[in-house]
């Protein structure tokens, strides 16, 4: 009984980590699609704007990132307790 158990939570945990890291990079792909181009060049010049645009990542991008890096952790935990236990 305690056997299938564990069986069974691992795979939940391992389908849970698969879940977060698709669910991270798709929050990742949008928020890359959905930034507003950078403009280089003279007419992207500003001299009396008060902003300065950095590129960088956005919210959405480091969210997405740290929900597929928790998912793939998940993923090589429940993976590695699948290999490493001992046959019956």
């Amino acid at each position: 009984m305690g056997e299938a158990l564990n069986w069974i939570r691992t795979h939940r945990a391992f389908a849970g980590g698969l879940g977060a890291a698709v669910v991270g990079l798709a929050a990742i792909m949008t928020a890359a699609m959905t930034r507003p181009p950078l403009e280089f060049g003279w007419f992207a010049y500003a001299p009396l704007s008060p902003s300065v645009l950095l590129p960088g990542p956005t919210a959405g991008e480091i969210f997405g990132l740290g929900l597929a890096a928790l998912g793939l952790i998940i993923i090589a935990g429940a993976f590695g307790y699948l290999r490493g236990r001992r046959a019956p």
